[in-house]
C-alpha cells in the first residue's frame, strides 16, 4: 500500500484528497478514467474483467514490480547503503531500493540504469493507493509493506519506519544495513516476521499499485509534480 516510501506519504495523500473539492474530485476521476459513481471495489472487478478479456493469460502490472524485487535480491545492485532522513535528500536505502524496484517493474528504469538521483514512478501519488493493513487481507505480488518497527532490531521509541516489496512468491523483499554489520543485506522474508515488531493498529501500511495501472486501463507515464 513506497509507501520511498515514507510513511510521511500517508498523511501527505489524505490531505491531498481532503482539500480537493468534489468538482474537482470529479474531474480528477474522470482524468484518470475512473468511473466517479463507482465504488472501488466494483470498480477494481470491472477493471480486473476488463483485463482479463483484453489481456488473455497476461499477470496484472504489479506482478512485474514483484518480479523486480526478486530480480535484484539475486543480483544485488544497489551498491553501497546511505541512509536518507532529510525531505529531499537521496538516499540509498530501503526507500530507495523499493523505489527503483518500482520503476524497474514498471518499465521505466531503476535511477541508477538511468544515471539519474531521481525516481519516476516510485514516488507517485498518483499511481498508487494508500492504506493502513488490517493484517488478515491478502497482499499482492508489488504491494509496498511499511512498518513502523524494523523486524532487524527490537522497538524502540522514535524509530524509523522499514519498507519491503512483496515478491511474486509471497515473500517479503528489502535492502538494509545495521551499523553492527561491515555491509547492507538483501532479505528475503515471509510477511510474519517482516511485521513482528508493528504490534500499533498504525504500524502497517500498505501502498498498492491503483487498478486502472495495474490492470493497463491506462499507461503508466510519469509525469511532473507527482514525485
Amino acid at each position: 500500500m513506497g509507501l520511498g516510501l515514507r510513511v510521511s506519504r500517508l498523511p501527505i495523500a489524505a490531505l491531498l484528497l481532503v482539500g480537493l473539492g468534489a468538482s474537482a474530485w470529479v474531474a480528477y476521476n474522470h482524468w484518470r478514467g475512473r468511473p466517479v459513481t463507482m465504488s472501488e471495489a466494483r470498480f477494481e472487478a470491472y477493471a480486473r474483467a476488463r483485463f482479463l478479456r483484453e489481456h488473455p493469460g497476461d499477470k496484472p502490472l504489479n506482478w512485474a514490480i514483484g518480479a523486480a524485487a526478486e530480480r535484484f535480491h539475486r543480483a544485488k545492485p544497489m551498491g553501497k547503503f546511505v541512509l536518507s532522513l532529510k525531505p529531499g535528500k537521496w538516499g540509498n536505502d530501503c526507500s530507495d531500493f523499493v523505489n527503483c524496484v518500482i520503476d524497474e517493474g514498471l518499465g521505466v528504469k531503476a535511477r541508477f540504469k538511468r544515471g539519474s538521483g531521481r525516481h519516476l514512478v516510485g514516488e507517485s501519488f498518483v499511481h498508487f493507493s494508500y492504506v493502513l493493513w488490517d493484517r488478515k487481507s491478502p497482499l499482492r505480488p508489488g504491494d509496498i509493506l511499511s512498518v513502523a518497527h524494523s523486524p532487524w532490531y527490537r522497538p524502540y521509541e522514535g524509530a524509523n519506519w522499514h519498507v519491503g516489496v512483496v515478491g511474486t512468491d509471497g515473500m517479503v523483499y528489502d535492502f538494509v544495513k545495521l551499523r553492527s554489520w561491515t555491509g547492507p543485506r538483501y532479505g528475503r522474508h515471509t510477511t510474519e516476521w517482516f511485521v513482528q515488531h508493528a504490534k500499533g493498529k498504525l504500524d502497517v501500511a500498505v501502498t498498492r499499485l491503483r487498478p486502472e495501472y495495474a490492470y493497463k486501463l491506462r499507461p503508466v507515464i510519469p509525469g511532473p509534480g507527482h514525485y
